[in-house]
């Protein structure tokens, strides 16, 4: 199983998908990588979701942390075992099936219908419920920084 088949792909849109009673969920058609792979989960710090990482992913995450020289090297590592502590590796299959951690599913509300949204190096599992919300909440800042932007 190749771990970095993952490495090169670029998460964007949003998808609905659904995780069965068994956690199991199947990437979207256009991030999947046409081989088996590993993917990285971890729970948001404050629950409300799941973030998927490539190896590549956790390894900038991780040089990331290393490189604040404004922690102090107990922090970075503290940082870092947070970090690797609450990331699951998942086992992606062929047609971009994963199981998801049990744990993470009934923490973020992960049942049924969820929405996928791509965040360029890694992508965010939503209970549909809570994405809206969040999506409605953010909106008005969100206005402020396209405008900014351009966009």
């Amino acid at each position: 199983m190749s771990s970095d088949a993952y490495n090169n792909i670029t998460f964007t849109g949003q998808f609905r998908h659904g995780v069965d009673a068994k956690n199991r969920l199947t990437i979207p058609a256009d991030w999947r990588s046409g081989e088996e792979g590993v993917l990285y989960v971890r729970l948001h710090t404050l629950g409300t979701h799941v973030i998927v990482m490539s190896p590549d992913q956790l390894d900038k995450k991780v040089a990331m942390i290393e490189g604040r020289a404004d922690l102090t090297p107990g922090k970075r590592q503290e940082m870092v075992r947070r970090l690797a502590s609450g990331a699951h590796r998942c086992c992606v299959d062929k047609q971009g099936r994963m199981v998801l951690p049990p744990e993470f599913c009934t923490k973020a509300g992960l049942q049924g219908e969820v929405t996928l949204a791509g965040v360029i190096g890694q992508f965010e599992i939503w209970n549909t419920e809570r994405w809206t919300a969040q999506q409605d909440a953010e909106a008005a800042d969100n206005q402020d920084l396209a405008n900014e932007l351009g966009l």
